[in-house]
């Protein structure tokens, strides 16, 4: 035990600890005096043991210069009031600002863990500015964990890590799959396709996430669309709309489901064939090793991050990112190897139990924190 040594995890939301974070949480506020700061931090009172302080700090997704202005004073304050002997970031905004707050306070052990890079398929000054904050981040903390392997070679590539600086958990994630509640249940899929009018013999494509266009949302539709009138088909979209004209280029079509922000992705897993995710950037794709779990292959794109997660031709398919075509020739390919498709899920799901099960993560998290301490 060593409830006087202070940590605080800081993140935008309180969605983002109630994704990733449950797990490390419980087992963090038995060793220690746990802080989690972040947007309507009260949203995780249900959820977290009743010994961890909960601050709210009005962050705001995206650039906006007053609100961050104050969101930093506010982050100042809380390190000057509370004084933590660790902090652990996330996000690229948050990290900035907790990286120069916790500098300025002199906090003795400054982490932040690197989930992904918006400026990875970027050009210009927008990937000039957004690099040179990461490389900031780097600067200021004493250790960078990272989500991914491949993430952490890009990242060493662009010279903003270096190799002694950088850790990746075992095969990667922020925390890992909770195989107890990731499984597939028959009964939910037979009773879902039931209330939606989907047919047992309906192959379903599922993609489920954000809905926004980094995500790749528009090849997919026109992708399917291609091949959707020559098979029993179904897409379904499950997920917050962050753009909402993305929801133009499939309204009225008969074999695409939307259905908004859901707490049980699990009960979608089962009702699906294949996950997609032809995301144009990923840090891990968490998604992936929920949907592995419950037995689900994942047709996503060839980026740094997914190959992690995926393994092509053996827990899922690789194509091109940003290429609608490639897409349409894979769709066809897995319609027409349906047997291939679940002797996929099979060895995705193997994976999933072996390199990311959520109290494998959890533990190497704790010994790297004592290592920090001792």
């Amino acid at each position: 035990m060593n409830k006087k040594f202070r940590i605080v995890l800081i993140a935008n939301t309180s969605n983002f600890f109630n994704v990733f974070m449950l797990n490390h949480i419980e087992q963090l506020s038995k060793k220690f005096d746990l802080y989690i700061c972040c947007n309507n931090a009260n949203n995780l009172k249900k959820r977290i043991p009743s010994n961890i302080t909960l601050i709210n700090i009005n962050f705001k997704r995206g650039l906006n210069l007053f609100h961050d202005i104050i969101s930093f004073l506010n982050t100042l304050f809380f390190f000057f009031k509370y004084k933590p002997n660790l902090s652990i970031s996330f996000t690229p905004k948050i990290g900035l600002m907790v990286a120069i707050a916790s500098f300025i306070t002199r906090v003795p052990r400054r982490i932040h863990w690197f989930t992904g890079q918006i400026w990875a398929r970027k050009t210009g000054l927008y990937k000039i500015i957004y690099k040179f904050i990461d490389k900031i981040i780097y600067f200021l903390s004493n250790d960078i964990l990272i989500d991914g392997l491949s993430q952490r070679n890009f990242l060493i590539k662009e010279n903003v890590v270096s190799k002694n600086k950088s850790i990746v958990f075992h095969k990667g994630s922020v925390g890992g799959v909770d195989t107890k509640k990731f499984k597939f249940n028959n009964q939910k899929r037979i009773k879902l396709r039931e209330k939606y009018l989907i047919s047992k013999n309906t192959f379903v494509f599922l993609y489920l996430g954000r809905i926004n266009e980094d995500k790749g949302i528009v090849e997919l539709v026109t992708a399917f669309k291609k091949i959707q009138n020559n098979s029993n088909v179904l897409l379904i979209f499950v997920g917050q709309v962050e753009d909402a004209k993305l929801i133009q280029l499939f309204q009225n079509n008969k074999k695409i489901f939307y259905f908004n922000f859901t707490n049980n992705p699990e009960d979608w897993f089962s009702v699906a064939d294949i996950l997609c995710l032809p995301s144009h950037r990923e840090g891990f794709g968490t998604v992936v090793i929920e949907a592995a779990s419950c037995g689900i292959p994942t047709l996503c794109s060839n980026i740094y991050g997914l190959r992690d997660s995926v393994i092509h031709n053996k827990t899922g398919f690789f194509h091109e990112v940003g290429s609608s075509s490639d897409i349409k020739s894979k769709m066809k390919y897995i319609i027409k190897n349906k047997k291939l498709v679940k002797n996929l899920g099979k060895l995705a799901k193997k994976k999933a139990l072996e390199d990311f099960n959520k109290n494998l993560i959890t533990k190497k998290l704790l010994k790297f924190i004592n290592s920090n301490i001792n």
